[in-house]
């Protein structure tokens, strides 16, 4: 018996000239239609319990074409994403970038200095230490900003103050002018 299932396979070969490509093709065009529900296409090609043997077929390798495509989509957004994970680490490992400060009289300047690479630990923390200490530069000078802007802030209220007690106190002198005045003007 087994040695008949290949001569009907031959057989069957040369008949209907079977090749994985045709079936492919076949499939994919049968495929096509049932997406676009064309029915009547495919009642053409068969009898009615072939037809929805077909469907049914048909159905179920789109499920599996479309379970491929997502599977396929994950693995290319996995290797895209351990791609970008993987230069992400070498950017880091390979150089970073110090940055100097200087508090010159217009404002807070912060510059990038030289790339420097990173071997081993005692570089890693004198890194560390550097971009600390860089940190602590940056909050010194925006605390002396913020002090600075306090202090004309303050200043800025003081003179409102002083005009507001001047008006007041001319308010006052003008008042007792016009008492004065009326005062004569009732003595007359």
């Amino acid at each position: 018996m087994g040695s008949c299932c290949p001569k009907r396979k031959e057989n069957v070969d040369k008949v209907f000239n079977v090749t994985s490509r045709r079936v492919r093709e076949r499939t994919q065009l049968l495929l096509q239609q049932f997406q676009k529900e064309n029915y009547e296409a495919l009642k053409r090609s068969g009898t009615e319990e072939e037809y929805t043997e077909k469907q049914q077929l048909l159905q179920e390798i789109q499920s599996l074409a479309e379970e491929d495509k997502e599977q396929k989509e994950k693995a290319q957004q996995k290797d895209k994403d351990e791609h970008s994970a993987k230069l992400i680490r070498k950017r880091a490992m390979e150089a970073l970038t110090p940055v100097k400060i200087s508090n010159d009289g217009e404002g807070v300047t912060v510059t990038p200095s030289k790339i420097t690479k990173i071997k081993g630990n005692a570089s890693i923390m004198s890194y560390i230490k550097e971009k600390c200490d860089v940190e602590k530069d940056i909050k010194m000078a925006e605390v002396n900003l913020r002090k600075e802007e306090l202090k004309l802030e303050r200043e800025r209220f003081e003179m409102e103050r002083e005009e507001r007690k001047q008006k007041i106190e001319n308010d006052k002198q003008q008042l007792l002018l016009m008492e004065l005045i009326n005062c004569k003007k009732n003595l007359k």
